[in-house]
Formats: C-alpha cells, sequence, structure tokens
C-alpha cells in the first residue's frame, strides 16, 4: 500500500457498486439525510451521446460500448465453460439489461418447506411486498392488469404503473401455439414505460434495450435512482473507482475501503456504515481479499459460506422458423412470457420450474446474417429465408443451489490492479440437467403448436443468462449463512450486503425487481440503524 493517499475521507456510509442494488441504496440513504460516496468501478455513460442506435451501423457501433478499455479489469478464469455476461458502469447491468420485471412467486421463499429442495427465506413474500411495489412505482414498470394478467403471479396490492406493452406478430404467432396447448401467454412486466413517467419519455419501441437505451426511457438505474440521489446534495457517484480491501477498525468493524482510481492511484474512505453491491462475483471476492487475524478466510467469513452456493438461471434458447412474415424486431427486445411450468410437478423427475419468454432480441439484418449457415449464395439464402421469419423462445429456470458451485479467488492470476481475480466454479448438477431437458422439449412444443416450420436450439451454455446469484446467502442462523434478513452481516454490525449474492434461492424469474426490492428493505434497515445509534 505504499501508493496510499494521505488523505483521509469520512462520510456516514460508503456504497460499493451503482447497480441494482448499490443505485437504490444510495438513493435511500441520502434521501434520509446520510452522507454516502458510492465507488463504482465503471465509468459513467451519456445515453444521448454513448449509445450510438440511431446509426445505421448501430449493429458494429454499439456492440462494444460496454467493453472494458482495459481487457484487464474483468478477468477471471473458471473450472467449467461458463460464459461471465456483464456490464460495469453507473447503473450497473441494468444498462445493458432488457428490463424484465417479474415478482418472485410466494412459494420461491419457501422451497425447503413446499419442495424439500434449496433452503427457506428468512422472509416471505409478504415482508418484501411493500418493497416491490415502492420500485415498480419508481421504475414506472409496465404490465398487464385485470382480466390480461399472469394468472400465476403473486398476490398484488396495486396494478401495475403502466399499461403493458402491445403484442407484436411474432408474439401473436407464439400466443397462438400457446393456446393451443393451454397455456397462459401474457405481457411480461418489464422497466419499460409505455407512458412518460418521472420526467422520462415513453418507450419509443426502437428494440435496442439491451444496447443502452438513447432516449432514456429503459428505467436503468442511472437514470432514475441515481438522479434521484444526487439531488439530495448528500451522494456522491464515483466512477471508475475499484474496491480492493475492506479494513477493519479498532472495534473490530468495518473501517474503511481501500480502492484504485483509474489511474491505478490507492485512496482510502472510512464510513459507519459500509455497502457491498457489486454482484454475485465480485461481492464475494471482494469479502474474501479482505483478509485480517480476525477474519483469516476473508470478511465476515466464520461460516465459510462466502462464495458458496452460486447460482445463475437455466437459460436455454431455441428458434422457429415461419413462412409468414413476423418482423420481430418491431418493439421491445421481449414479446411475452408464460410461467405455466414453473411449479414443482410430481410428474417431473426434477423440482421446482421456469419461466419461459418471447425473444425478440438481435433480429436485425448484421446480426442475422452472423448466425446464418453456409457461404457465399447458400449463406445469402438462409439470411434472406430468416430475416423476419424466426422468432426465439428463452427459458429463466431455476438452478438449484449447490455448495459445490462457487466463487473463489484465482491463487495465480491477477488483474490490472495486481490483486486476485474471481475463479467461478458453475456446472449444471441433476435437477439441473433434468430441467434443462424438459425445458427444451417444451419449448419445441410451443413452437410446432405454433406452426413453426423449422425449429432449432435447446441447448444450455452456462452464464448465458447473466443472471448470477447466491455466495454471500441471507439466514438467520449466523453459522448457515452470511447476512440476515436486511442483508446485515452476521460477523461485523455495519457491513451490508445489497445485491443479488444475499439470495438463498433463485426463482425462476429475473432477479434484478428483487435485488431491488431487498435493497430498498435493507437501506431502511440502515437508517433504522443510525437512529437506534449502532452504528
Amino acid at each position: 500500500m505504499a501508493n496510499l493517499q494521505p488523505r483521509e475521507e469520512s462520510v456516514d456510509v460508503v456504497v460499493i457498486g451503482a447497480g441494482a442494488g448499490g443505485g437504490v441504496v444510495a438513493k435511500e440513504l441520502g434521501e434520509a439525510g446520510l452522507q454516502v460516496v458510492v465507488l463504482e468501478s465503471g465509468r459513467r455513460f451519456a445515453p444521448e451521446v454513448d449509445y450510438p442506435t440511431d446509426r445505421t451501423d448501430f449493429e458494429i457501433a454499439a456492440a462494444t460500448v460496454f467493453e472494458a478499455e482495459d481487457p484487464r479489469r474483468d478477468v477471471h478464469t473458471t473450472a467449467h465453460p461458463f460464459d461471465y455476461v456483464r456490464a460495469k458502469g453507473v447503473g450497473g447491468s441494468t444498462l445493458r439489461y432488457l428490463a424484465i420485471s417479474p415478482r418472485f412467486h410466494e412459494s420461491d421463499f419457501r422451497t425447503r418447506s413446499e419442495d424439500g429442495v434449496g433452503d427457506d427465506w428468512p422472509l416471505s413474500y409478504a415482508d418484501l411486498e411493500p418493497y416491490y411495489e415502492r420500485v415498480e412505482q419508481e421504475l414506472g414498470v409496465s404490465g398487464p392488469n385485470g382480466p390480461d394478467a399472469n394468472p400465476f403471479e403473486s398476490p398484488r396490492k396495486v396494478p401495475f404503473p403502466t399499461a403493458p406493452h402491445p403484442f407484436n406478430l411474432a408474439s401473436r404467432v407464439i400466443r397462438r401455439g400457446a393456446d393451443k396447448l393451454g397455456l397462459h401467454l401474457v405481457r411480461e412486466p418489464v422497466a419499460i414505460p409505455t407512458s412518460d413517467w418521472n420526467g422520462r419519455p415513453a418507450c419509443i419501441n426502437a428494440g435496442t434495450c439491451g444496447l443502452g437505451c438513447r432516449i432514456r426511457a429503459k428505467s436503468s438505474i442511472d437514470v432514475t435512482y441515481v438522479p434521484k440521489a444526487e439531488a439530495t446534495g448528500r451522494v456522491e457517484i464515483r466512477p471508475s473507482c475499484t474496491a480492493r480491501e475492506i479494513s477493519l477498525d479498532g472495534r473490530g468493524r468495518a473501517g474503511a475501503v481501500i480502492y484504485h482510481d483509474d489511474r491505478g492511484a490507492e485512496h482510502e474512505i472510512r464510513g459507519r456504515a459500509i455497502v457491498i453491491a457489486g454482484n454475485a462475483i465480485e461481492t464475494p471476492r471482494l469479502l474474501l481479499l479482505s483478509r485480517s487475524s480476525a477474519f483469516p478466510d476473508g470478511l465476515a467469513n466464520s461460516s465459510g459460506l462466502v462464495g458458496k452456493y452460486f447460482m445463475e438461471h437455466l437459460a436455454v434458447f431455441s428458434y422457429g422458423l415461419f413462412d409468414e412474415r413476423l418482423d420481430p424486431w418491431r418493439g421491445i427486445p421481449t414479446g411475452g412470457m408464460l410461467q405455466d411450468y414453473y411449479a414443482t410437478s410430481r410428474a417431473n423427475d426434477f423440482a421446482r420450474g421456469w419461466t419461459t419468454v418471447v425473444s425478440t432480441s438481435s433480429h436485425w439484418p448484421l446480426s442475422v446474417a452472423r448466425r446464418s449457415a453456409g457461404w457465399g449464395a447458400e449463406h445469402k439464402a438462409r439470411t434472406k429465408r430468416l430475416f423476419g421469419h424466426f422468432v426465439g423462445l428463452a427459458s429463466v429456470g431455476e438452478q438449484l443451489p449447490s455448495l459445490s458451485n462457487e466463487v473463489t479467488l484465482d491463487p495465480l492470476l491477477t488483474d490490472r490492479f495486481g490483486v486476485p481475480v474471481p475463479r467461478l466454479v458453475s456446472a449444471p448438477r441433476e435437477n439441473d440437467v433434468a430441467m434443462v431437458r424438459a425445458i427444451a422439449i417444451r419449448q419445441a412444443e410451443i413452437l410446432a403448436a405454433a406452426g413453426a416450420t423449422e425449429t432449432w436450439g435447446g441447448e444450455y451454455s452456462p452464464g448465458t443468462s447473466a443472471h448470477y446469484l447466491g455466495t454471500c446467502r441471507m439466514g438467520a442462523d449466523p453459522k448457515t449463512s452470511v447476512v440476515n434478513a436486511r442483508g446485515r452481516a452476521h460477523d461485523v454490525q455495519n457491513l451490508f450486503v445489497a445485491d443479488g449474492s444475499v439470495f438463498v434461492t433463485g426463482a425462476g424469474v429475473n432477479p434484478a425487481l428483487t435485488i431491488s426490492s431487498l435493497a430498498t428493505r435493507t437501506a431502511e434497515g440502515i437508517v433504522g440503524a443510525f437512529t437506534r445509534r449502532e452504528l
């Protein structure tokens, strides 16, 4: 630490990460009157400048926007094939997410009690429901209400803030197949308002959500929570600042965060409370890096479970080709969901289930040409046949937590700052393999019922869900969990975790809404702890 800057800083709360967890916590704490500094390892993006989705060559120009300028920033190693997909920047992975925002089901919080697998959460759907409401209102989530609502959805006290997106031609074809099979295709909830919301314009259906929303219609954290956080005058966002260690003070509490700025210089900032909100990979990495005599195996790791129970979602993609013109790119990149296969069924040789989502992403000319087989005239003919005539189905399958899947520190490889990189161990287990097999069969059935003349896909590629969960699980028992139901570390009174790493189970839905809802609840707990003078 020879390069450590002599300047000392101290604030009420240091938040590490400015995504679906950290950005939410910062806004809530700032509005409660606390002084907050947010350290974000990625840079800040200006949508109107950095997202060239209005250019004719957008498929090329926008494809690399979220890649690190220095490839050594995001180095990692894997024990098994695993595609680690993420975006770093103010807004985190919400910068490039497709904004699908369903709630968990009630059963997702008690899988051990109901299905004999996984573990029960230390909170219930009823505990989290008020926070779901708050986040949905903040983001302007669009979704179906009344007779068009999802019949499998958990109870709601208020309707979705904005109306659902309409079905496009591709979605209507899939609904035709779903209807034949007696399934229930509904519009999925998305954090993309269909009417002007909180000073931002309604969606214009450009379909480039995954490349960044140029007009700020998509409710990513950088255009929703972050501006409100900064408007308090008590929250400072520091981009391109990467935490490398959390040190303890003389009382055994988390005393300071040591971090690198973009030039590599080290700095230290002290906080009365510290919130880690990286993700389920970066958060355990930081805790494991923060070794001391009090915590030789990593900070807050007396349970030995930091980094354990790493989960993702089982993402299986299948495609169907149709004679009729579908123009799948019209509208947002997703076109509906069905949850008929969500719950555990005695007819299956596996527990739990999945959500099926209509995928209409990346159906533009160059993208289609790149995925077309052949060469020369054969390639041109295949591209012409595919363009505007095929649609995809994607699954969000629940991977059961396994102690064998984990995030550790690589013993040899370091990043650009000389810090050990994360090593990922993630392999599908018996329940996962059986579910993937069933997902592929069901997807093919839906496409065939819809009238597809050709189908392909059905494979699972680990990591491609980009939904990474577990590794700092919450629970009531310090021996079997890392944090409590408010995200507070059992071992360190002033340390909190507010990201997907606290998940006990993964459920079968996209996690961003639940991450933000849990973060809202955690922030409320932090404010309460300050009020009680515990921090």
